[in-house]
């Protein structure tokens, strides 16, 4: 066996920049993505486990009884490796964890969109100490918006007039794309949000000046922006209060009130999506006439690492393949006290002639099928296997392509 050193220009790297496009309807408290309906399994379960919507990170448990799923599993050792949804404190309670015990994962991991909402109000709590003046207590989900000031008031992604400002205080509605479905970022400029009302197309956002501000260009306020996208964490923030339909319809949904009818606008937009922390009444209404849609394209970075293997001419063309030799039963190995030694073979020639019933002048032919990829101490860390071997042959020379994706 053969080795060579790539040379210099023989090993490139790459990053290949993939925009996958989503669209995600939601309509009735469902959410479906790129009209996707999820067949149903023969154990009274949807095929993978997972609702309209939502994504499998490893499609495991396809088809299974929900009493008979797989799981991944690590065993407590000195190494202390353990999931992140065991705690430190938990890991180390012997009562709970003893060394060797075995810590499991469940599966399906999944994934899905999800929704924010945040009331209007302090955005700290306030405790003046007088007797007079009670104190204010800041909602349970103002931590969501207070955790992105230094995003939003970041000069790259917004511009110097625009930033965090008074949105600490706000009424906010925050739709979040887990980054299992974008990528690296979500694309500039793809972002278009549509609102149905009994299925006419009512308003719509975009960032058409691929800055992260969502304007309004259908509806009664077009034009005027109404939140923001920060698309390296895949949120957007929704401040539009207005009534979409300009009074037209009187009598719509019951959004998030779950009590009264209330008249759409971008602050109830995706309803039906499931809601994250505890600021949302339980309740959410009934959501019959409106429904939404969500198109974005992502920003995928594949890291790539293209090889080039040259086999040149008079190169590689010796097999260790023991058909690649003529097997002669006459000869034998000669062992004596101080030497071994095998006998003289020959070459089998293979190679075929034009004409019927002649043969062809020797030709010393090999195919190759393989090409092996070794680290510096020769260890094989790599094999790319070719579609069809190629015959290789003194008088000829090939350049294999390996491309490797990270």
């Amino acid at each position: 066996m053969s080795f060579k050193m790539f040379g210099p220009e023989d090993v490139v790297y790459n990053t290949l920049v993939a925009k996958p496009e989503y669209k995600f309807v939601v309509h009735s408290g469902s959410v479906y993505r790129n009209n996707e309906i999820l067949p149903p399994g023969d154990f009274s379960n949807t095929l993978k486990h997972i609702t309209n919507g939502e994504i499998s990170f490893h499609e495991l448990n396809i088809n299974r009884p929900s009493d008979s799923l797989i799981n991944g599993f690590i065993s407590k050792d000195t190494t202390r490796y353990a999931y992140r949804t065991i705690t430190t404190s938990d890991f180390q309670d012997s009562s709970q964890f003893q060394f060797g015990a075995t810590l499991t994962q469940s599966y399906p991991l999944k994934s899905g969109l999800t929704r924010i909402y945040i009331e209007s109000g302090p955005e700290f709590d306030i405790n003046r100490h007088d007797p007079y003046e009670p104190p204010s207590f800041a909602g349970s989900n103002k931590k969501y918006i207070r955790s992105l000031k230094s995003i939003l008031d970041s000069r790259d992604q917004f511009g110097k007039s625009l930033g965090y400002a008074n949105l600490g205080t706000a009424e906010i509605n925050m739709v979040c794309i887990p980054a299992i479905f974008y990528g690296s970022k979500i694309d500039k400029g793809s972002i278009e949000l549509n609102y149905y009302v009994t299925g006419t197309l009512t308003a719509q956002l975009k960032d058409i000046n691929k800055d992260g501000v969502l304007v309004e260009t259908v509806g009664p306020q077009v034009g005027t922006p109404m939140g923001f996208a920060i698309y390296n964490q895949g949120i957007m923030i929704l401040t539009g209060s207005h009534d979409l339909t300009g009074g037209t319809y009187s009598d719509t949904d019951t959004f998030g009130s779950g009590l009264s009818v209330s008249e759409p606008s971008w602050l109830n937009f995706g309803t039906g999506i499931p809601v994250v922390g505890a600021d949302l009444p339980a309740t959410q209404g009934k959501v019959r006439n409106s429904s939404y849609k969500i198109n974005f394209k992502g920003v995928n970075k594949i890291p790539t690492m293209t090889m080039f293997a040259y086999a040149n001419k008079g190169e590689f063309n010796y097999s260790n393949n023991p058909s690649f030799l003529v097997l002669d039963s006459n000869k034998t190995n000669v062992i004596t006290s101080s030497s071994y030694e095998e006998p003289m073979r020959e070459i089998k020639n293979i190679a075929k002639s034009d004409n019927d019933h002649v043969s062809a002048s020797f030709e010393n032919v090999t195919y190759i099928s393989k090409v092996g990829i070794y680290d510096e101490r020769k260890n094989l860390i790599a094999i790319a296997t070719l579609a069809n071997p190629i015959k290789k042959t003194p008088g000829r020379d090939y350049m294999i392509k390996m491309r490797l994706d990270f």
